[in-house]
């Protein structure tokens, strides 16, 4: 066998490389050890630990009374490969993520459903233009959820909490070994609403499917007792268990809308509500007083235009002569029309705007309306058409170019209720109460209170309110729909008692007919249980027995 010779170049070669492989593997272990040694420790660590969201429940919202009205409901789950297995559902009982991949999905709740749907509001689930508008001034994952509408959209903000975080350890594969620390997150504070959920939901079902509004609240304040419209949907169709089949249906269903507030997003004529507005300009404006006499004609006749009185239509008989007080009882359409041409229509404007007509009442409610009160600028832009002494007495009686919501006519009622003094309108319990007044003279606000005390009694337009031992004021109006047909809005505006009232309440059944034939009884039906009247007579239609608007 041949030996390598240890003095020649081969033998060296040899020697040297081997030494200058061992110098290079030892230069390595020093570095990877000594010099990267802290690096690669903590790199090891970082791939072993992870930190996850502990997402934050959005507040409770509750009525007046303590009533839960949405709340958020814990859906626990673990994972099984991709699949999840839920293991439970229901109120918060513990974060519990001790276990393997084991969470929850955070839902909102809402018990009373359709009846407080339009209060509530609902979630969803974040978009792009909800990441770049980026209202609350944090920043919003994909799995988050936004206020879609009602108090949920705008109080969204006052309503998130503050997500949490959690820090876990996992093995080489990514396993969950243990959580190692947490920081809690934090809820916001519950929300407290001026609604009472038991009247919500009553007034609802008292409904039963109507097109229709019903508005209570306080007058002295302007906070909203129930704020009903009808028909609705069920937010939890959007925000639980996701009904993608019904969500379809509500948003294809144009015949009923019930995606809809009609109490603040629905624009309608007021009709003869109105005239509480045109009362007191007359009263305050000087053009006339108490004792101002108008003769009711039946008709007055304009060129080859005729504006008639409801009554002349009806019977071919009159009031004869009429001062304000019974104008407002009998809803007197050419009082109103003669003295809506004696004030004009700048001061009728002013008046409007006084009362809150055009413009937002500010209540704390996602996509509120503003409505119109025409005037010869708005008629020229909209219908390219001169303003005519028509239509002052058009809008004298509450129709025409006139716009108004609901929740408009009820801030309205509250003025007078509340002695020319009007209040914020809002849903919130614990919000400060602000409050304008008017200044109306109190003679003048006494006059408009008697005419409306005495539509509510017999001779007066309101016949299914007759028989209330609780003194009511209150305001019929028929408005027509103005697209052609002949159907029109059923309106009755009240405030009760009406010396010193606790409640108003304004009514309005789209297409209904006539205020007093179909709003009127719907009045009488929830001041029966509100002053506690069981044994009062709310007639219908069937018993009607006198003439009325």
């Amino acid at each position: 066998m041949n030996q390598v010779d240890d003095s020649s170049w081969k033998y060296w070669l040899m020697k040297f490389g081997l030494i200058l492989s061992l110098g290079i593997i030892l230069v390595s272990i020093f570095k990877l050890s000594v010099i990267k040694g802290t690096y690669y420790k903590n790199l090891a660590m970082e791939n072993k630990l992870m930190e996850k969201k502990i997402p934050a429940a959005r507040a409770v919202i509750k009525d007046r009374k303590g009533r839960i009205v949405a709340k958020s409901v814990y859906q626990y789950f673990r994972m099984d490969g991709e699949n999840k297995i839920y293991e439970g559902v229901g109120d918060f009982q513990g974060y519990k993520f001790e276990g393997e991949n084991l969470a929850y999905e955070l839902k909102r709740s809402y018990p009373y459903g359709e009846s407080m749907s339009f209060i509530t509001g609902y979630v969803g689930k974040v978009n792009q233009d909800d990441k770049s508008r980026n209202e609350c001034g944090i920043k919003l994952d994909d799995d988050e959820v936004i206020g879609r509408s009602g108090v949920e959209s705008f109080l969204d903000c006052q309503l998130r909490g503050v997500d949490g975080r959690r820090l876990v350890e996992v093995d080489a594969k990514g396993k969950y070994v243990r959580e190692l620390g947490r920081q809690e997150p934090k809820v916001s504070p519950d929300l407290n609403l001026s609604i009472d959920a038991y009247w919500q939901d009553k007034i609802y079902k008292l409904l039963d499917g109507k097109k229709a509004v019903v508005i209570i609240s306080e007058p002295k304040t302007g906070k909203i007792i129930s704020l009903v419209s009808s028909p609705a949907f069920n937010a939890n169709d959007f925000s639980y268990d996701a009904n993608s089949a019904k969500i379809k249906e509500y948003l294809n269903d144009n015949e009923n809308l019930p995606m809809m507030n009609r109490s603040i997003s629905g624009r309608y004529s007021p009709g003869s509500v109105f005239k509480i507005v045109i009362s007191t300009a007359g009263l305050e404006s000087g053009v006339i007083n108490k004792d101002s006499l108008i003769e009711d004609t039946g008709i007055i006749k304009v060129g080859d235009y005729s504006y008639s009185n409801w009554l002349w239509s009806k019977s071919g008989t009159t009031d004869g002569m009429v001062n304000v007080v019974k104008a407002i009882q009998r809803s007197n359409d050419i009082f109103f029309y003669k003295l809506g041409e004696m004030l004009g229509l700048e001061r009728i404007d002013t008046w409007a705007k006084k009362y809150g007509y055009g413009k937002k009442t500010g209540v704390e409610l996602a996509g509120e309306l503003d409505g119109i009160v025409p005037d010869e600028k708005w008629k020229k832009e909209v219908k390219g058409e001169n303003w005519y002494l028509g239509d002052t007495y058009h809008l004298s009686i509450g129709q025409g170019g006139l716009s108004i919501t609901p929740l408009q006519v009820n801030q309205m009622t509250n003025i007078i209720a509340n002695k020319g003094v009007k209040c914020k309108m809002s849903i919130l319990k614990d919000s400060k109460v602000e409050c304008e007044d008017l200044k109306i003279k109190k003679e003048n606000v006494e006059l408009v209170v008697q005419g409306m005390k005495n539509a509510c009694k017999t001779g007066g337009t309101a016949w299914p309110l007759f028989n209330f031992k609780t003194e009511i004021a209150c305001k019929t109006g028929t408005a027509e729909v103005g697209d052609g047909s002949k159907d029109t809005q059923a309106w009755l505006t009240a405030f009760a008692p009406a010396d010193d009232p606790q409640i108003s309440i304004t009514v309005l059944v789209e297409r209904g007919g006539e205020g007093s034939d179909v709003a009127a009884p719907i009045v009488g039906d929830i001041l029966k249980e509100w002053f506690e009247e069981p044994n009062t007579v709310v007639p219908r239609k069937a018993d009607k027995k006198i003439i009325s608007e």
